[in-house]
């Protein structure tokens, strides 16, 4: 009867361990993609610049959606808030050269099974970024 409970009690453990490390996989490679698409979304908004927050925020949407399809992530578009503010500005209305931001760009935290405990409920990446991009090119 002993040998039985050490038994079950082994492959209990290899589960978890397995489990485990599976939601942790899962967790990591769901945070890379997340850094992967704010980079390209950062970096299109360093060289375009804009003309009012709302045209700047769906041109961020579409590069999300184009740079998901184009890489194949994991990521759902439906899923993915985005959130794009300026922290310093020179004009109120263009988003031009030396105007600073923020991208904020929250999931839902990936999970693989409710058995394990999750710190938090969503999955966050902030970039800060510079417009390099003058009045007179927009």
């Amino acid at each position: 009867m002993g040998q039985f409970v050490a038994v079950i009690l082994n492959i209990m453990l290899l589960l978890l361990v397995t489990i485990g490390l599976l939601q942790a996989h899962v967790v990591v490679q769901t945070e890379n993609e997340l850094m992967e698409v704010s980079a390209a979304a950062v970096k299109y908004i360093s060289n375009h610049g804009g003309s009012n927050e709302g045209a700047l925020q769906e041109e961020v949407r579409s590069i999300i959606s184009r740079e998901l399809a184009e890489k194949r992530f994991s990521l759902s578009e439906q899923e993915m808030s985005v959130r794009v503010t300026r922290t310093h500005s020179a004009d109120p209305v263009l988003w031009s050269h030396a105007d600073e931001f923020s991208l904020v760009l929250t999931i839902p935290y990936p999970g693989f099974t409710s058995w394990i405990p999750v710190p938090t409920d969503t999955l966050q990446v902030t970039r800060q970024g510079t417009i390099n991009v003058m009045d007179y090119d927009l």
